[in-house]
């Protein structure tokens, strides 16, 4: 099964799907506001942020099989 989409259409597909996603804040978020509140800075948060996010993304996508996440990661590229 094969589908085109204009940029209009995927633009809701993706807002859509991000709505989905965001339920509540997810362990690497909660680990970038403890490490801001620990005094790390912002910058060395972002980079740790980053590479958490990656691996959370990876664990749901392969680990956990989210049908969410991996629909998301299919339409709109890899985020790891």
């Amino acid at each position: 099964m094969q589908y085109e989409f204009n940029q209009q259409e995927l633009n809701i597909i993706q807002k859509a799907l991000k709505d989905l996603l965001e339920v509540g804040i997810t362990e690497p978020q909660e680990n970038y506001i403890r490490n801001i509140d620990a005094g790390m800075s912002e910058e060395e948060a972002t980079t740790v942020y980053s590479n958490e996010n990656k691996q959370y993304w990876k664990r749901m996508i392969d680990d956990e099989k989210n049908p969410i996440f991996s629909l998301y990661n299919r339409l709109f590229g890899p985020l790891f």
